[in-house]
C-alpha cells in the first residue's frame, strides 16, 4: 500500500467515524466489486453475493464509531468471508427433494431421511460454535482442512481436533437414533 493510499484510507476512516456519509459512499464504491467477487466466488449466486456485501457494508456503517480498522482492505475482505460462511451455515447448499412426489415406499425412506437430516442439523447446531463452524465447512461445503485453517486463522491441527470432536459427538447421538428407527420400523411392519 502506498503512503498516499494509506493516508487516503486513514482520512476516509476518520471521516467515517465522524458520521461523514460521503466517506462511506466512497468506501462502498471503492470496495463493492472486490467484496462482491469474494462472496460470489464462494456462493455462486448473484443475489446471495449482493446480500453479503450489503450486510458487510451495513455493519461497517453501524459500527463506524466503535471499530478500529488498521487496514480497511483486509478488514472488509475478512468481514466478507465471515459473512459468506454465516450465510452458508444459515441456508446450506443442499435442498431436500419434495416428499409429495414419491411412492409410498419412497415416502417412508424420505421420512426416515428427513427425520435423520433434521436430527443431524439439530445436533450440529448444539456443537460449540467454532467446532460447529469447522464441521460445517468440512462436511457440508467440502472445504479442505487447509482451506478452513486459512479462513478461520487457526492451525490445521486445530481443525482436525474440531472435526474429530464433532464426529465423536454426532456418532454417539446417531447410534441411538438408528436404533430407534430400526425398532420403530420393526414394530410397525
Amino acid at each position: 500500500m502506498s503512503i498516499t493510499t494509506a493516508n487516503t484510507e486513514k482520512t476516509l476512516l476518520y471521516k467515517l467515524s465522524q458520521d461523514d456519509e460521503k466517506s462511506f459512499i466512497d468506501i462502498y464504491k471503492s470496495y463493492w466489486h472486490k467484496l462482491y467477487a469474494i462472496a460470489y466466488n464462494r456462493l455462486d449466486s448473484k443475489q446471495s453475493a449482493e446480500d453479503v456485501v450489503q450486510e458487510v457494508m451495513t455493519s461497517l456503517w453501524q459500527r463506524r464509531k466503535e471499530v478500529v480498522i488498521q487496514n480497511l482492505d483486509a478488514w472488509l475482505s475478512a468481514a466478507t468471508r465471515y459473512a459468506v460462511f454465516r450465510q452458508m451455515t444459515k441456508y446450506g447448499t443442499q435442498r431436500i427433494e419434495s416428499i409429495s412426489s414419491q411412492s409410498e415406499k419412497g415416502y417412508e425412506q424420505a421420512f426416515d431421511f428427513h427425520f435423520l437430516d433434521k436430527m443431524l442439523k439439530e445436533q450440529i447446531h448444539q456443537l460449540p460454535e467454532k467446532c460447529k463452524l469447522v464441521f460445517e465447512f468440512s462436511r457440508q461445503y467440502g472445504l479442505s482442512n487447509k482451506e478452513i485453517a486459512g479462513e478461520l486463522a487457526i492451525s490445521e491441527k486445530t481443525v482436525e481436533k474440531h472435526i474429530t470432536k464433532a464426529l465423536h459427538k454426532l456418532r454417539q447421538k446417531f447410534t441411538k437414533a438408528v436404533f430407534l428407527l430400526s425398532a420403530l420400523e420393526f414394530l410397525f411392519r
